[in-house]
């Protein structure tokens, strides 16, 4: 039996252990979680939402163990063919897309709705390597790394209309892996500066044109988020946030879940804060884990993603190809930033955002584009693993 394991679950095996508890944990949470969505939408059967996030579950561990069965070097070409789609997906997003809070991140394809933002960072994310990869023994030119710089921010400049917090995490991803990739720091800190001009560009356009009763991008809702969870009236217009919108109202709930939750929570399935925190099944999970499981279950789960962080950045130092080390990098960062930009959120330490807790947020397709990105992952430490056993 463990010989058959080992050939049929190849890799990191931490790995797979992390993305099975987080998994596991994610049932009981999205339960507790969802019954009183339950109650609004299904009649009250709970156990419809538990079904369906159970199966997006097992559809996500099948689909990170098909990908890591294929060779990591395949993804290189084929991101780069996606690559020149990703620009015109996102223009296609923001004309045709589904609106879905107040804001068009949706399309559907072929009956399929996902979020174009987790196709483009995985895009991003594996062309960057891949390109860094092939400059490791070779000098950078200018040329390269304009090349580098242009689609870095041309697409968080794009993303940041429609999903500014997305852009940010992507805009830090992309330093990140230039950074591990040996990139000359003054290049490095031109596209810094480039990326973050164009997010401030994009949010200034936006703002100025809402005033002028033009909607255009999410720029005067991050101004509000930043106002309302700074107190401070930003742009002298005499309200603080958006009074209509329920984010301080959020923030608010969401505190009131941890102070419940103490240091050994109040109980699996025993949340009183489901009943009122807007998505406490998705963007505030976090809060609910808070509530029933206390400090205790919140540092559990922090470390679960510091140990999946961990694992991405020391099978690095396994790694013989530069393209295999730089994705192990960039995108277990990606997904662990994304956990702790929610969980920061969710005790109160930034502005409202609608960023899920990856594999424990209730969803269909964020899933499973966390579980390709998880599949590469260990494609990468499947392929060094195999090395090691030849030898």
């Amino acid at each position: 039996m463990e010989t058959w394991l080992k050939d049929k679950l190849r890799g990191d095996w931490q790995i797979w252990f992390i993305i099975v508890l987080l998994s596991l944990f994610s049932m009981l949470v999205v339960y507790s979680a969802s019954s009183a969505l339950a109650y609004k939408k299904a009649g009250g059967n709970t156990e419809s939402y538990l079904l369906t996030h159970t199966a997006h579950l097992i559809l996500g561990l099948i689909v990170v163990w098909v990908i890591h069965r294929i060779n990591y070097t395949n993804y290189a070409g084929i991101s780069k063919v996606l690559l020149w789609i990703t620009p015109f997906l996102l223009l296609y997003t923001y004309f045709f897309g589904t609106t879905v809070g107040g804001t068009k991140r949706w399309i559907n394809l072929f009956g399929v709705s996902f979020q174009s933002s987790d196709l483009v960072r995985l895009v991003l994310i594996t062309n960057l390597a891949a390109m860094l990869a092939r400059r490791q023994n070779v000098e950078y030119t200018r040329k390269t790394l304009i090349e580098l710089i242009f689609w870095c921010v041309l697409l968080c400049g794009m993303l940041a209309v429609t999903n500014f917090s997305t852009a940010v995490i992507l805009g830090v991803t992309c330093f990140l892996i230039m950074f591990v990739g040996r990139v000359p720091s003054r290049y490095l800190f031109r596209m810094s500066g480039l990326v973050i001009s164009i997010l401030i560009l994009m949010i200034s356009i936006s703002v100025y044109l809402y005033s002028t009763g033009v909607e255009f991008g999410r720029g005067q809702v991050v101004l509000e988020r930043i106002e309302a969870f700074s107190n401070i009236d930003i742009n002298r217009d005499k309200i603080i946030g958006n009074p209509e919108r329920d984010d301080s109202f959020q923030k608010e709930q969401a505190m009131i879940a941890i102070a419940r939750g103490g240091t050994i929570g109040i109980g699996p399935g025993n949340s009183f804060q489901r009943n009122y925190l807007p998505e406490a099944f998705s963007d505030y999970i976090y809060a609910i884990i808070v509530e029933e499981y206390g400090l205790v279950g919140a540092v559990m789960v922090m470390g679960l993603y510091l140990w999946l962080l961990y694992r991405g950045l020391k099978n690095v130092e396994n790694t013989n190809r530069a393209f295999g080390g730089l994705l192990c990098v960039g995108l277990t960062f990606s997904i662990v930033f994304q956990a702790f930009v929610h969980m920061f959120i969710n005790v109160g330490l930034g502005p409202v955002t609608g960023q899920t807790l990856p594999l424990m947020s209730m969803g269909g397709t964020s899933i499973l584009f966390t579980s390709v990105a998880i599949g590469i992952v260990l494609s990468v430490t499947k392929g060094e693993y195999d090395e090691k056993s030849i030898q």
